[in-house]
């Protein structure tokens, strides 16, 4: 017999509620037209049997880098690196994936650092060449590495495991051919994320002059390096950009990209929690009087629903709980809003509020910046999809 643990529900619940966040937080960012594309692909009568087909291949697509190209999954990557990639998975609120380090005997056959994925989210995969990833500078190795988080978290990982199977199963040009409208697109959002990384407009333009000059014959073909040079300059004038400067300590840590509606969010949890006490409230009603006797079912059933309407009212509880913790902890961590705010506990301090030449600093800055929309409407046009 098969036991469920009993901590099932809460675990699919909290997995449920990071994918839902990290949907949000790439809305922040990532180029608008490229979201809609992935969407279409992933839920229209066309497009997802054919990405389906990625999910049905992955197994034996896996067991073929095992042999071939891949380390066993014992040799884990350098530690600085990983650290380097928490931090990022960390700012971007990007899914948490799978490290694998390529073969030295096959590294010059891939790029620096490889995003793939099934659909769904369900499975997320970095296939990285340790040597050439440490070689780089600082700056262009956060870009790639952020670059390849957004390609996961912007669901292209399907499209980069859809090449590599193409590839290896010699149908690498009708694949190419039938991809081609999402993978023209996925690369702004990732550089995107790249720039965000770094914060400089120098280091991300330099990473993406290397990006380009290290592509191999199997990978989607990316656009001209001039049209990723024009999207990155837009963006660095954008508003996000600008709160990501001023807002971040020195070092480029404590910032963290907020997935927007928060509160709409809480909300829902709250209309959640009062419809399962409604449920409760109108089972008890129907309980009232009842008498044991020929109908012990009905009553056993009318139990149940009490039991369940708890068990979903306490969980909707527990989200609400969570979610208003996680907006805490973040006001703590970020002690340059735009005042004091409310501290957790009564006895811990209040972070100090923002020093005004800061302040009047973020306000002219946020007034002279691009809203994501423009930034959007402008690279539509050059890449002519009006």
């Amino acid at each position: 017999m098969v036991h469920i643990a009993a901590d099932l529900p809460q675990f699919l619940q909290r997995r449920e509620l990071a994918a839902y966040e990290q949907r949000l937080a790439r809305t922040g960012y990532a180029y608008g037209v490229d979201l809609r594309r992935a969407a279409w692909l992933a839920g229209s009568m066309l497009g997802d049997p054919l990405m389906r087909s990625v999910d049905r291949r992955w197994s034996r697509t896996v067991q073929a880098l095992e042999d071939e190209a891949v380390l066993p999954q014992r040799k884990a990557p350098p530690l600085p690196l990983l650290e380097e990639l928490a931090t990022l998975i960390t700012m971007l609120r990007a899914p948490l994936p799978t490290v694998r380090m390529l073969r030295p005997e096959v590294a010059g056959q891939w790029p620096a650092i490889t995003p793939l994925s099934t659909t769904k989210g369900a499975i997320h995969w970095l296939v990285i060449d340790r040597d050439r990833l440490m070689a780089m500078p600082d700056d262009e190795r956060s870009f790639v590495l952020a670059s390849a988080l957004g390609h996961l978290q912007c669901e292209h990982g399907p499209i980069f495991a859809a090449h590599l199977m193409g590839h290896l199963g010699g149908g690498l040009r009708s694949v190419r051919t039938l991809m081609r409208a999402w993978a023209r697109v996925a690369v702004f959002s990732a550089d995107r994320a790249g720039l965000l990384a770094v914060r400089s407009l120098d280091a991300a333009l330099r990473a993406v002059e290397h990006d380009d000059a290290d592509s191999v014959p199997w990978m989607p073909r990316r656009p001209s390096l001039d049209l990723r040079r024009q999207a990155l300059e837009d963006f660095d004038r954008s508003q996000l950009m600008v709160r990501r400067r001023v807002l971040s300590d020195p070092d480029g840590g404590g910032w963290t990209l907020s997935p927007p509606g928060a509160e709409e969010d809480r909300g829902s949890l709250a209309r959640r929690v009062r419809g399962a006490l409604d449920r409760m409230g109108r089972v008890g009603d129907k309980l009232e009087g009842f008498e044991a006797g020929p109908r012990e079912r009905e009553a056993r059933d009318e139990a149940e629903a009490v039991a369940k309407a708890r068990a979903e009212a306490a969980e909707a509880v527990a989200a609400a709980r969570e979610a208003e913790a996680e907006a805490e902890r973040e006001a703590e961590s970020s002690s340059r809003g735009p005042g004091p705010k409310a501290s957790a506990e009564p006895s811990s301090p209040e972070p100090p509020p923002i020093d005004e030449e800061q302040a009047k600093r973020l306000r002219q800055a946020l007034s002279d910046a691009w809203s994501l929309a423009r930034c959007d409407a402008r690279l539509t046009r050059r890449l002519r999809l009006l």
